[in-house]
């Protein structure tokens, strides 16, 4: 059974109502339900064991007994009376076929990208099933929180279990943390059970969705976990905020939370401290996973109030023994088992991965005559970044085109990687290339000139239209390039009063402001229309009227939806082919008045409102895409990127630098973006 956030509220309300001591309940529970209630033998105080008995209960999808039993032995409670018949009568209520969609779409987004990232994983070849132990200390279980005990000691776990087995353990009952060393494989470990949990929830109902999110933009420790939560599933998903918010609240979404390393060290605490208060919270989630690096999660003091942590142990001789056979690189199995400094480095798979890719690129002698871990792990990326740049692949991003040289391709992604690092993020999206990426004053200055110049040109191209009907072609053109051209330059030039950002436009929106609202702001338009008209003229109060009913009609809140990124700047496509759908629109309605009203004709008007409809298509996402292009101009002739971006990541993935997932990219690795990031970007 479902069981909501608010649902659960009042069913610990009940029980702690219908039981006031723990007698009484342990009774109940002894009597009436034939189940394993080992989890609830921590419980200290009555609340402890209500809070775990119905974590258990979900996990083990008893609910039901367990208000049938407690209702049973207390029938006269009304508090247990309303959460009894709200549970088993009507608690279940079916989704809208909306409802539904939303929630398939979602999960086969979700199942994409675990797939496509799984498949371009570096060590995909040979799967490793990886040591794991736990290690209850490392977090602070909820129901201990008043219990004073020793050093929970950790716990060897066997080497054919599944991580779906530990996450649904009745210890654990699915709130779990995930640690391990750099390159341990957590993120693989994190997606493998994302694909168990993918099949749950294909196959059960009301079973929650899981998503995948890093921490690493979690930037403000102000700003709740929730409403972090709500604003990526946004911008990853394509989920809007209403959506995303009644989801969290309803306990649909199980957060998968990788990167809690990667957020910045001065507020790592903070985080810890504002997933404990989600997870306290009025709508804590039923599961949630978070993953780190074991030694930065160690320099915190804070706990995550999670049921169970595992730690991801280092590969053994046998597993490094078997993966080299696998792929018959027995020279260099032997020369790293007969060296101790090296094959400590190569018990994580990534690192092993690397090796085997690496292998004719690195100088055994040299690697071997490195003194520090750190020096030896440089050596080992450097051969493996030469290897990937040099080695023969099946070009396909560059089939028809002259690939980009070694130098080049290098450049390029090391600027990516440390615009990433500034960012703290680990996914790249093309449209969301911003100005203030742009570090050098003079840059930015040529952004806006550039920017300035295409606008007014645009401007003046359609005001000369305009002029031209009125004083002729000819002078009238000239008359609207030179006052567009004027006009663009102070715009471009002056924007700087203005935030240096690209506000994209992906969706119109019909009608979605309340009815009330909508009657409101009707009333005001209309008497805006008669006053506007009294003074100017009937015609131009309808134009008036009509403009701000158009404005009335696409701004409001956004349906409940889920829309992902398919394709390389899928959002600046959408966005320039919505202004050229509200140009025509506004244009031809425009147009339509003014040609029927006015003495010009209709043809006249419907050019006239053609070039009123051009100019507004420039503010409804127009002026996004030619700031778009203007950054992505200055960007190309500085030597920061190539002209077509898209082409070069994907070359970039067959390279196997990056992953690609519908329009999102990301390094293979967290620590190969973390290499180019080090690298100096220096041109020649």
């Amino acid at each position: 059974m479902k069981l909501s956030g608010e649902q659960r509220r009042k069913l610990q309300e009940a029980l702690i109502d219908a039981f006031p001591d723990k007698a009484s309940l342990e009774q109940m529970l002894s009597l009436e339900l034939e189940k394993n209630l080992d989890a609830i033998a921590g419980g200290n105080t009555l609340t402890d064991i209500v809070f775990n008995l119905i974590e258990t209960a979900k996990a083990q999808g008893w609910i039901e007994d367990l208000v049938r039993a407690a209702h049973k032995r207390n029938p006269g409670n009304p508090k247990l009376q309303t959460v009894a018949e709200e549970l088993l009568t009507g608690s279940a209520a079916i989704p809208s076929t909306q409802q539904q969609n939303n929630r398939k779409k979602l999960l086969d987004d979700v199942k994409f990208e675990v797939n496509s990232r799984l498949e371009q994983s570096l060590h995909n070849a040979v799967l490793i099933e990886l040591g794991k132990e736990l290690q209850p200390e490392r977090v602070k279980r909820p129901w201990d929180a008043e219990v004073k005990i020793g050093v929970k000691p950790s716990e060897p776990i066997p080497d054919t279990t599944k991580i779906i087995d530990v996450f649904t353990d009745s210890k654990i009952v699915g709130k779990l943390l995930i640690l391990g060393e750099p390159g341990s494989g957590k993120t693989t470990t994190q997606l493998e059970l994302a694909q168990d949990l993918i099949r749950r929830a294909e196959e059960q109902r009301d079973y929650p969705i899981p998503v995948l999110l890093n921490l690493s933009s979690w930037q403000d420790e102000n700003q709740l976990i929730i409403d972090w939560l709500i604003a990526e599933l946004q911008s990853k998903y394509g989920v809007s905020k209403p959506l995303g918010q009644e989801w969290l609240q309803n306990q649909q979404l199980l957060p998968l939370l990788d990167g809690l390393d990667e957020v910045k060290q001065v507020i790592q605490e903070s985080c810890i401290k504002s997933i404990n208060q989600f997870l306290q919270g009025e709508y804590s989630p039923q599961y949630l996973v978070v993953c780190s690096r074991s030694e930065e999660y160690g320099n915190h003091s804070s706990k995550l109030l999670l049921n169970g942590a595992i730690y991801l142990q280092p590969l053994t001789n046998n597993q490094i023994r078997d993966y080299f056979n696998e792929v018959s690189y027995t020279n260099l199995q032997r020369t790293i088992e007969n060296d101790s400094n090296l094959l400590k480095l190569i018990r994580t798979p990534f690192f092993l991965s690397i090796s085997i890719l690496a292998f004719q690129e690195i100088s055994i002698e040299s690697w071997q005559q490195l003194s520090s871990t750190t020096d030896r792990i440089q050596h080992l990326l450097d051969a493996y970044v030469s290897r990937m740049l040099k080695r023969e692949i099946d070009n396909k991003a560059y089939a028809k085109k002259k690939s980009p040289n070694v130098r080049q391709t290098q450049l390029w992604l090391v600027w990516l990687a440390q615009q990433l690092e500034r960012e703290s993020k680990t996914e790249f999206l093309i449209e969301e290339i911003q100005p203030y990426w742009l570090r050098v004053t003079s840059q930015i200055i040529y952004y806006r000139i550039v920017f300035g110049l295409i606008y007014g040109l645009i401007y003046g191209l359609i005001y000369g239209q305009i002029y031209g009907q009125i004083y002729g072609l000819i002078y009238g053109q000239i008359y609207g390039l030179i006052y567009g051209q004027i006009y663009g330059l102070i715009y471009g030039l002056t924007s700087w009063i203005l935030p240096l950002e690209i506000k994209i436009i992906e969706k119109v929106i019909f009608l979605k402001n309340t009815k009330k609202e909508f009657i409101h702001n009707l009333i005001f338009l209309l008497v805006s229309w008669l006053v506007y008209g009294l003074i100017y003229g009937l015609i131009y109060g309808l134009i008036y009227g009509l403009t701000g009913l158009i404005y009335e009609l696409i701004y409001g809140e956004p349906e409940p939806v889920v829309e992902t990124k398919k394709k390389s700047n899928q959002g600046i496509w959408k966005s320039a082919t919505n202004a050229v759908f509200m140009a025509l629109i506004y244009g031809l309605i425009y147009g339509l008045i003014y040609g029927v009203t006015e003495v010009s004709g209709l043809s006249f008007g419907l050019i006239y409102g053609l070039m009123f409809g051009l100019i507004f298509g420039l503010t409804y996402g127009g002026s996004s895409c030619i700031q778009h292009f203007s950054l992505r101009l200055i960007l190309y002739f500085n030597g920061y990127i190539p002209w077509n971006y898209a082409r070069f990541l994907d070359y970039g993935t067959e390279r196997l630098f990056l992953q690609r997932v519908g329009g999102r990219y990301r390094f293979i690795h967290k620590m190969v973006q973390e290499h180019f990031a080090n690298m100096e970007f220096k041109q020649d």
